[in-house]
């Protein structure tokens, strides 16, 4: 599933991608720190709705 998130400290919308259930909690408690470093995201992203996109699911 991907999350559409939006932070003082990263410039434009990040989307993250999770997998639902399990520790999502601790994700999203966790997301604010996470997000305060730059994601770099290919030039071919293919999501209009964010800038930046990070894969989560591994953790």
């Amino acid at each position: 599933m991907r999350l559409y998130l939006d932070s003082a400290d990263v410039r434009g919308v990040v989307g993250a991608d999770v997998r639902p259930g399990g520790a999502l909690t601790a994700l999203l408690a966790a997301l604010p720190s996470l997000l305060g470093r730059e994601w770099g995201t290919p030039d071919t992203l293919d999501d209009p709705h964010c800038r930046y996109v990070v894969d989560l699911t591994g953790w």
